[in-house]
């Protein structure tokens, strides 16, 4: 595959914007080319890892999710043809290459390898929490995905794809090491260079556990034994708001939230407009959280969405100017989330009690205003609990995430009717252009991945 042909050699390009160069004519200096980047430190190669981590969490497969999801509508150009399920190979076709090149794969081994070496444990950990993250969001979309080969040009130049179930016990056991390197507090980490944390090992190891969980809810489908691995690892996993895991923007050009450069920096905002099915949830439910996600269209006093597909009209609503702020802080894991992952798993172990206490938890943890959200006032559920309840829950809360179609795809909830004339929402994307025009081992693209062998109907 050409991209890891290539990668040992751009993998410092996205760090160049940080790195300076004093005084490049000294002596020791004057046979290199200040010009071209040949290394970069840990630090340079973590914050571009980020940049990357952000804009794949937040790129096009997010977008698609949205529309896919029903929170958005595609209403011009190939935007609209995408939520009417028409899918091609070029959709997504960055975002499954930058896993692997720099700030991915390629400098997160590279980090790792400098972290051992220098027996940074803490650095090392939270390297693999970055590269299970990636990897096991990689498996998420795509199935069947390059690992063990991966990002190793000079031996594996055109990988061969590792089975879905691989990848993510692959995941699950690089979990468990940064894990233990995290709890052995040896090193100083990245320090300033983690614009998330600012190195912190203890919120680190709880966003390892609430990840686990993830990859535990998304083997449940295949074996129902996961939810108790899920609740387990949630019980250690994010504890408050103040160990979400958020990005960092400013309101300064290429350091905007991505949903902003991508809508309102590009004018875009016609591409997509707010989702019918979510905006009649939010309305017939009085859910405050209506505004907090969506405004009036230019020609509307109220605010309405629109169906799958439906063409652009000035009366469809647009995403909040909160969400649409150039410092937004986009919400990528948080304790919101590991709460009802608790919930869910709490209720397929039967216990429904201590299932609709921890989704009231979550609720109310809406009352107090964090970076990602202002205070709202949610009224508890009163049981008994449904399945329904968390997962609707859940869905709202992951507005723009890629976790909500995960869940979707495990559940079929909340009950979504599928764009017209569909029988079923798409259970993944494409194999990307690239991918087959590089790599002859690039397998056929099934309808749906190992770990979704049902399909959702909707209702």
């Amino acid at each position: 595959m050409n991209r890891y042909l290539k990668a040992a050699l751009t993998a410092t390009i996205t760090t160049l914007a940080f790195a300076g160069c004093n005084d490049f004519l000294k002596c020791d200096d004057c046979i290199n080319d200040p010009n071209s980047a040949t290394s970069a430190t840990a630090n340079q190669r973590f914050v571009a890892i980020q940049a990357n981590l952000w804009q794949f969490m937040n790129g096009q497969p997010a977008r698609v999710v949205a529309m896919w999801m029903q929170q958005l509508a595609g209403t011009s150009v190939q935007f609209q043809v995408w939520d009417q399920y028409l899918l091609d190979a070029g959709m997504a076709d960055g975002e499954s290459q930058a896993v692997y090149t720099g700030g991915g794969l390629v400098d997160l081994h590279a980090i790792e390898d400098d972290a051992r070496a220098r027996g940074d444990r803490v650095y090392l950990g939270i390297a693999e929490v970055v590269e299970a993250w990636m990897m096991g969001t990689e498996a998420d979309i795509w199935g069947d995905v390059p690992y063990r080969q991966a990002a190793k040009p000079d031996s594996f130049p055109t990988p061969e794809y590792d089975a879905q179930q691989q990848v993510y016990s692959d995941v699950l056991a690089l979990f468990d090491d940064a894990m233990s390197n995290l709890e052995s507090g040896e090193g100083a980490g990245p320090g300033a260079a983690d614009l998330a944390y600012r190195g912190d090992p203890a919120k680190w190891l709880e966003l390892a556990h609430t990840l686990k969980a993830r990859i535990h809810l998304h083997l449940a489908e295949r074996d129902p034994a996961n939810y108790a691995l899920a609740l387990q690892e949630a019980n250690a996993g994010i504890s408050s708001p103040n160990a979400d895991y958020l990005t960092l923007q400013a309101d300064i050009s290429g350091q905007q939230n991505d949903w902003y450069q991508f809508m309102v920096v590009g004018l875009r905002t016609g591409l997509m407009r707010a989702g019918k099915f979510s905006v009649d949830l939010l309305t017939n439910s009085g859910d405050p959280r209506l505004t907090e996600y969506y405004q009036e269209g230019t020609t509307a006093s109220e605010i309405i969405g629109a169906k799958p597909g439906q063409a652009l009209e000035s009366w469809m609503g647009n995403v909040s100017d909160l969400r649409l702020a150039p410092d937004y802080p986009q919400p990528l894991v948080t304790y919101n989330e590991n709460l009802l992952i608790k919930a869910e798993a709490l209720f397929h172990a039967g216990n429904t009690g201590a299932a609709l206490d921890t989704l009231n938890a979550e609720r109310a943890a809406w009352g107090e205003a964090t970076n990602w959200h202002t205070a709202l006032s949610l009224p508890a559920v009163t049981g008994p609990v449904t399945l329904d309840d968390i997962m609707t829950e859940k869905y709202i809360t992951l507005f723009q995430n890629i976790e909500s179609w995960n869940d979707y795809k495990r559940t079929c909830l909340p009950a979504i009717t599928p764009a017209a004339g569909k029988a079923n929402v798409p259970g993944r994307l494409l194999y990307g252009t690239t991918e087959r025009q590089t790599n002859p081992n690039v397998p056929d693209d099934p309808a749906r991945n190992w770990n979704d062998p049902q399909s959702c109907s909707g209702s």
